[in-house]
C-alpha cells in the first residue's frame, strides 16, 4: 500500500510498504489535525521520521495495531500525549539523544516493549507514559529527570530494575504501582514530592532506601510489605553511603578522596560491626 500527504505545516508523510516516512522541518499537526489514515493503515510496521522534524505530535501513530519500529532523528525534542497508544506490537523504539519531555500517555498500553534507552536531555516523564507496558523489564531514568508523572510506570509488571537520578523531586501518585516484580528501590535524596499508592501492589518489593527521618515511610509502604531502610544524607562533598547490617555500601567511589582522614568518615564510629564493604562507581 501507498500514500502520502501532509501531517505538519512544513512536514509530509510517505508510506511505501509497511514503512511509513515522516519528513520535513518543525512539528507533526496534533490530534485531530493528522491523517486519518495513520492509525487506519494496518500495513504499518515501521515509523521513520527524518531530520528536520521536530515533535511527535499528539496521538500521532496512536492505535497502530501492527507498528513495530520507530525511529526517530535528534531534531525532535517533544513527543506528544498518547503518540504511540495502545501499539501493542511496538518493541523497538530509537529515541532521539535530545528529546526533553515525554507526554501523558506517549507509550501507555505498548506490552510489547521490553526495553528502552531514554533521551539524557529527558527532565519530565509525562503521567501514564509508560503505564501497561507489561513487557517492559529495566528502565534507567536519565540523570537531569526531575519529574516522574502520575501512573507513568503503572502496571509495568516485569519491570525488575529502575534507578532513580540524583536530580528527581517529584514522583507522582502510583506511579510504580502494580510493578509487580520490583524488588528494591532507592529513593533519592533531593526528592520533595512522593504521591500516594506510588509503590502499591508492588508484591515482590522487599527494600526501599530512602534517606532517613525523609518523611515519606508511610507512603513508601502502602499497599506492599517492603522494608525502609534508612540511609544518611551525602556528605564529604557529595558521598553517600548505606549501611544494611553488617554491609557497608558507598555510593561513588571518586568522591572517597574528599576524605582526608579515616576519623573523618561519617561510618567510623560504626566500624567495629562492619564485615563488608561495597563501593560503586
Amino acid at each position: 500500500m501507498t500514500g502520502g500527504g501532509i501531517c505538519g505545516e512544513n512536514v509530509t508523510w510517505r508510506l511505501e510498504g509497511t514503512a511509513l516516512t515522516i519528513s520535513g522541518t518543525g512539528a507533526m499537526f496534533d490530534g485531530g489535525d493528522l491523517p486519518e489514515e495513520f492509525s487506519t493503515y494496518e500495513s504499518i510496521e515501521q515509523v521513520v521520521v527524518k531530520a528536520g522534524v521536530t515533535k511527535v505530535g499528539d496521538f500521532a501513530f496512536s492505535f497502530c495495531d501492527n507498528l513495530r519500529q520507530v525511529e526517530l532523528p535528534d531534531s525532535v525534542t517533544a513527543i506528544g500525549n498518547s503518540a504511540f497508544v495502545l501499539c501493542g506490537k511496538l518493541e523497538d523504539v530509537k529515541l532521539s539523544a535530545n528529546v526533553v519531555t515525554i507526554g501523558k500517555s506517549t507509550f501507555y498500553g505498548c506490552w510489547s516493549l521490553s526495553r528502552i534507552k531514554l533521551s539524557a536531555s529527558l527532565v519530565a516523564i509525562g503521567e501514564s507514559a509508560f503505564s501497561n507496558c507489561a513487557g517492559l523489564r529495566e528502565v534507567r531514568i536519565p540523570a537531569g529527570v526531575k519529574t516522574i508523572g502520575d501512573k507513568a510506570f503503572q502496571g509495568c509488571e516485569r519491570l525488575k530494575e529502575v534507578e532513580l537520578p540524583a536530580a528527581v523531586e517529584r514522583i507522582g501518585s502510583k506511579a510504580f504501582e502494580h510493578c509487580e516484580s520490583l524488588t528494591e528501590v532507592t529513593i533519592p535524596f533531593g526528592v520533595k514530592e512522593i504521591g500516594d499508592d506510588v509503590f502499591n501492589s508492588c508484591v515482590y518489593l522487599k527494600t526501599i532506601y530512602c534517606a532517613a527521618g525523609c518523611g515519606f515511610e508511610d507512603i513508601l509502604r502502602a499497599g506492599n510489605k517492603a522494608t525502609i531502610v534508612p540511609t544518611v544524607a551525602p556528605v564529604a562533598d557529595g558521598l553517600q553511603w548505606r549501611l544494611d547490617g553488617d554491609t557497608l555500601t558507598i555510593i561513588d567511589a571518586d568522591k572517597l578522596k574528599s576524605l582526608s582522614h579515616d576519623e573523618n568518615a561519617p561510618w567510623f564510629d560504626k566500624r567495629d560491626s562492619i564485615k563488608k564493604i561495597i563501593i560503586t562507581v
